[in-house]
C-alpha cells in the first residue's frame, strides 16, 4: 500500500494526469485484472489514494513515478547547460 508521505511526493511530480501512463505500464506488462480487462483509470486512482491495493498497479505507479523524475531531472539539466553557455 502507498503511504501518505509516498503519495504525496508522487503528486508533486504527477501534478493531475497519470491514470493513463499507469493503464500503458500495465497494457505493456500484459496485466490485467481476472477476467482479462484492462484496469480503469478510477481503479487506479483508488490505489493511489489508498480505498484498495493492488501490488501490480503499485509498482507501475514507482515505475512512473521514477521515469517522470528522470525526465525532470533531464530537462533541468539541459535548461541549466543552456544558460551556462558563454
Amino acid at each position: 500500500m502507498i503511504t501518505i508521505t509516498e503519495r504525496k511526493k508522487m503528486k508533486k511530480v504527477f501534478k493531475n494526469s497519470y491514470s493513463k501512463d499507469v493503464q500503458a505500464i500495465l497494457k505493456s506488462k500484459g496485466i490485467v485484472r481476472k477476467n482479462g480487462i484492462p484496469y480503469g483509470q478510477s481503479y487506479i486512482n483508488h490505489v493511489f489514494n489508498g480505498r484498495n491495493s493492488n501490488e501490480d498497479i503499485e509498482d507501475a505507479l514507482f515505475e512512473l513515478y521514477q521515469k517522470r523524475l528522470y525526465e525532470t531531472s533531464k530537462k533541468h539539466l539541459q535548461r541549466k547547460a543552456i544558460l551556462n553557455k558563454k
